[in-house]
């Protein structure tokens, strides 16, 4: 695994985040997010669409960049950390990011920031089995969906980013 290229992919979404003023998230709504996400890598690996499998895996890393950022924890650490996860099969990946992803949403609740920083290293982890389980490349997964928003402008909308083509016409 490219892990330079991971390490460039996280500042650059780091930063994505940052000049949309991430400090307007709302880390519930962002959970939300990732969950809408899984939810397209579920349904990408149920109907057999590569792309859209591959797309989503990477949008799932992206969501977790921001929500790192929302949690105040050291991104790159986070994907580091994941290296050390052992890996598991793609279904048992699928079961543990869906938990991983619930306590996350939990944790919140207690403060714990340490329960929520361990659960985004697991759900990176996860991401990054599933995609060696599929035979792709998880930093070119990642690569895609950076790719796909790199450029993007939009606006946070009470908690939300809402993308420049869903903003209501002013």
């Amino acid at each position: 695994m490219d892990i330079d290229k991971i390490e460039e992919l996280t500042e650059l979404t780091r930063q994505w985040f940052i000049d949309r003023d991430i400090t307007k998230g709302d880390i519930f709504k962002q959970t939300l997010k990732l969950f809408e996400e899984l939810g397209e890598l579920c349904a990408g690996y149920a109907k057999q669409k590569e792309q859209l499998t591959k797309d989503s895996i990477g949008d799932c890393a992206v969501v977790v960049v921001g929500l790192a950022l929302l949690i105040k924890e050291d991104v790159h650490s986070i994907f580091e950390e994941s290296d050390n996860i052992r890996r598991k099969d793609a279904m048992e990946c699928f079961k543990l990011l869906n938990a991983n992803i619930s306590e996350f949403q939990l944790s919140q609740d207690l403060a714990s920031k340490e329960m929520c920083r361990h659960n985004l290293v697991r759900a990176v982890a996860y991401l990054k089995s599933i995609s060696k389980a599929f035979d792709y490349e998880f930093v070119d997964c990642f690569e895609i969906a950076y790719n796909e928003i790199k450029d993007r402008k939009g606006k946070w909308i009470d908690g939300t980013f809402v993308k420049e083509e869903d903003l209501p016409n002013e």
